[in-house]
């Protein structure tokens, strides 16, 4: 490929070859897109979870260990690109279409083992756009090297025909390949606010809640304190509350829109019609509530009151507000339609404690609160259960050996597949934008007092 895109200088002068190198450039990135991209729907139509995740993963060690220790690498594609494709067609666009052909990573001679490993990893990661930026790094990858040979005038035997240059290539891949799975393990959770919780987010602006101090507002990686407590955001507006003042503001410039007194207002939520909020009774109850911004007056009945507790706070999508209610014998998550009046039962269990829902499109973000361990779990919305999980924290409890020591196992029972080391730490409340989603961690703190932080997870 080196001396195709070289002959263009021949052919052409500098102007030829940067056109050739481009289109070639162009070719690799959109076969990229167009496979890597199928992949990542594939992935988010089959939703094949954590399990399938961690073996892709494994999958992706072993091919580093491979081209690392320059093994052969299989299976092999004993194709290469139409050689008369060069002769027969105007330079450009032959190098357009090699690079397309290229770009698959498979479709001919696969040079290295970590190629084959990014195929059911990115189905595991589930999701178009990051599948996409790992075809794209994958083509750039293929490219580089390529073109730096061509800009000084390097042959192709460097690559194709010298043993040592294959092995740079291999070397180069296993490193890439595992700098990309420790650098998306390191980046499974990135600190937001410490200490903060009670996320919302719209767009790329989140907001949370720092006890004792009140809201804040990040945009642009600009931290802003808001005038209130409880803050949340949706459509064009952020409202946040002072006492049992509510505010709903405009989001660009928080200039306030609207302002009404709800007395016993605790927590909140906002889309571009309504605010739906949740507040304390006389009696101690709790209980979800919702109003028309057009029309604060008339308030509409989310939920039942209930002991103080076991409502979540509500999250809201344009009409739609999803919550959980978590009783004494079962925990479940609701959606309620302010526009119909109509209650959606999403999710229940009477085995595991399931948080703080939040919705966008077609999706649900939740916690799992279960007997081996806590997880940001990300799946369809009408889906029973189930989805893909996003951050996982150990299992607020442990378990026991299932018998006693020095006596026989026949008969033991053991929940968990292994023995979880359990942890003080608590997921808890949740926020989802189009790219990120938002989890609270509570820890215990001093006098008994739990401290949240907010953590931020790539979707």
């Amino acid at each position: 490929m080196v001396g195709t895109v070289s002959a263009a200088r021949e052919l052409g002068g500098r102007k030829a070859l940067v056109a050739a190198a481009a289109a070639y450039a162009a070719g690799l990135g959109l076969g990229a897109v167009l496979v890597f991209g199928a992949l990542g729907a594939i992935g988010v139509a089959l939703n094949p979870g954590h399990v399938f995740l961690v073996a892709a993963a494994v999958l992706a060690a072993a091919a580093v260990i491979s081209d690392l220790a320059g093994l052969r690498v299989r299976p092999q594609v004993h194709l290469q690109v139409p050689e008369p494709w060069r002769r027969s067609m105007p330079l450009p666009r032959a190098l357009f279409l090699y690079g397309v052909l290229l770009g698959t990573g498979v479709s001919t001679f696969v040079p290295a083992a970590a190629g084959w490993a990014l195929l059911p990893l990115s189905v595991g990661l589930a999701s178009v756009p990051a599948v996409i930026m790992v075809g794209l790094s994958f083509a750039a990858g293929r490219a580089l090297p390529v073109l730096l040979l061509v800009a000084r005038g390097g042959d192709e035997g460097a690559l194709a025909e010298r043993p040592e240059g294959l092995r740079a290539l291999r070397v180069l891949a296993a490193a890439s390949l595992a700098l990309t799975l420790v650098a998306g393990t390191a980046r499974a959770a990135t600190p937001v606010a410490s200490p903060g919780g009670d996320p919302s987010a719209a767009g790329g602006d989140v907001v949370w809640q720092q006890p004792g101090v009140g809201g804040f507002l990040l945009r642009d990686g600009v931290k802003t304190q808001l005038p209130g407590t409880d803050p949340a955001l949706g459509g064009p507006y952020v409202t946040w509350r002072s006492g049992d003042a509510v505010t709903v503001a405009d989001a660009a410039t928080l200039t306030p829109s609207l302002q009404v007194m709800v007395p016993g207002v605790e927590k909140l939520a906002v889309s571009d019609q309504w605010l739906a909020y949740r507040v304390r009774l006389a009696d101690g109850s709790e209980q979800l509530r919702a109003f028309a911004l057009a029309d604060p007056t008339v308030t509409a009945v989310v939920s039942r009151a209930q002991p103080a507790g076991r409502l979540g706070r509500p999250s809201l999508t344009g009409e739609v507000v999803v919550y959980h209610l978590a009783s004494t014998t079962r925990s479940r998550l609701f959606s309620f339609d302010l526009s119909t009046g109509k209650r959606r039962l999403l999710r229940s269990s009477r085995r595991v404690l399931l948080l703080n829902p939040a919705r966008i499109g077609g999706r649900l973000l939740y916690v799992r609160e279960g007997r081996c361990s806590q997880q940001l779990r990300l799946g369809p919305v009408d889906a029973n259960g189930g989805g893909r999980v996003l951050y996982q924290l150990p299992a607020l409890a442990g378990q026991d050996l299932g018998h006693e020591p020095g006596h026989t196992t026949q008969g033991e029972h053991l929940p968990c597949a292994h023995h979880p080391k359990p942890t003080s730490r608590m997921l808890w409340t949740t926020a989802i934008s189009g790219t990120t989603a938002y989890v609270t961690v509570l820890r215990p703190g001093s006098g008994g007092q739990m401290t949240p932080s907010l953590l931020s997870i790539a979707r």
